[in-house]
């Protein structure tokens, strides 16, 4: 039996200061603020380390951090949502 991976849009890892730019919320500015309102949950989730004096965001913990809040975005679809004609 074949086992499958998803692959990850995200990249493994980054530090907050380096934010990549097609990662929400685009820039370090915006991902500082994040951070520090969010701090416990994104640790929760396994998505916030500190490596030496920086902090460092792993990808998979924060695919898990914003699938979690994806209830809150209007307009977020997902695939039992979406609007499909009738075959």
């Amino acid at each position: 039996m074949a086992v499958r991976s998803k692959a990850s849009a995200l990249p493994h890892s980054w530090p907050i200061n380096d934010w990549p730019p097609t990662v929400y919320p685009n820039r370090s500015s915006s991902a500082r603020y994040l951070v520090r309102a969010h701090r416990d949950e994104l640790l929760a989730c396994g998505a916030l380390s500190r490596v030496g004096r920086e902090l460092v965001i792993m990808g998979e913990g924060y695919g898990r951090f914003l699938a979690r809040r994806t209830g809150q975005v209007p307009g977020y679809e997902i695939a039992p949502n979406a609007v499909r004609e009738a075959a």
